[in-house]
């Protein structure tokens, strides 16, 4: 398990009083493990609008339960536990600049979540539990045949990158239909990738671009030949974002998905390795100018060799 997250390569800044003030990456992550399990999660702090959303983002992530959130009223129970502390603490704060504490007390504080739970059995292998409110996406690789089959892509339709997201925010509650969630037996070799929207985006559309040209080395699943039709059909779309850059990402010789998976993975050990292979992206025109966040877990079968059990299971 890896994990990542890096400000937007192209970062901009602002005057306060006499000092210039750079804007701060607002995404968040989280990697924990437990004996049999572990939980990963990504939540975008939305800076466009409200105040505090970075640390709105955190408190999310270090509040997740051990055990997944399941259903709207289990979402709005644990946001209860949490919502009025943040408030009270971080209107203290702002009380100082009065036009910043009625701003927040006006706007709130947003972001989005995106949380897996991973369990291994012995009998099972591992299962995936997942809560998502958002666009963070979250996708799920079959690797046991050859290629990289997708099980699972959120958001499942692309014109979801199009739209505003719905957001998570201590002022409002939750509503059912923004809340998906789900649970997967996951193969013996599978990859589960969290991340924010803008990298989250690039790797949904590198993907797809693989599998038009026949690149991926992998069967075309249900969720994939879905997102497929639908990729062939907006890259003729007229003032669709998503559509400009389903453009950009055919325009360029791409390496297979493999090869561009390989690439990211290793990126991971270093915040420095991230951010480089992200501004590389962004200056080949494929990956928007956006804070980047990404989780990548791998899953193996166990080594009996090892003489624990537990192998490359996790």
């Amino acid at each position: 398990m890896r994990g990542q997250s890096v400000v937007k390569p192209r970062n901009d800044s602002f005057t306060h009083g006499q000092n210039t003030v750079w804007r701060q990456n607002e995404d968040r992550f989280r990697l924990s493990s437990g004996k049999h399990g572990m939980l990963a999660a990504v939540a975008d702090g939305a800076g466009g609008s409200g105040l505090f959303c970075g640390p709105w983002a955190e408190t999310l992530l270090t509040r997740l339960p051990d055990q997944p959130l399941t259903g709207i009223a289990a979402l709005n129970q644990w946001l209860e536990g949490f919502c009025l502390e943040f408030q009270r603490s971080f209107s203290e704060r702002a009380k100082a600049e009065p036009r910043k504490h009625s701003k927040f007390m006006r706007e709130g504080s947003f972001a989005t979540l995106t949380a897996c739970w991973l369990e291994e059995s012995d009998q099972h292998g591992v299962s995936c539990r997942w809560t998502v409110y958002g666009d963070s996406p979250m996708l799920v690789f079959d690797r046991t045949g050859p290629g990289w089959a997708l099980l699972v892509g959120h958001p499942g339709s692309l014109r979801a990158f199009d739209q505003d997201p719905s957001l998570l925010s201590w002022k409002m509650l939750p509503t059912a239909a923004a809340l998906r969630s789900g649970s997967l037996q996951l193969p013996a070799r599978a990859t589960v990738v969290l991340a924010t929207d803008g990298v989250g985006q690039f790797l949904f559309l590198r993907y797809l671009a693989a599998l038009d040209r026949g690149l991926a080395g992998a069967t075309l699943s249900e969720p994939a030949a879905a997102l497929l039709d639908e990729f062939r059909s907006l890259r003729t779309s007229p003032g669709s974002r998503v559509g400009a850059a389903i453009g950009r990402h055919l325009a360029r010789s791409v390496p297979s998905f493999a090869e561009e998976m390989d690439t990211l993975a290793d990126s991971l050990a270093s915040e420095a390795g991230f951010a480089a292979v992200v501004a590389a992206r962004h200056g080949e025109g494929v990956l928007a100018d956006d804070d980047s966040t990404l989780i990548m877990i791998d899953i193996a079968p166990s080594d009996p060799s090892s003489g624990s059990g537990a192998g490359e299971g996790l």
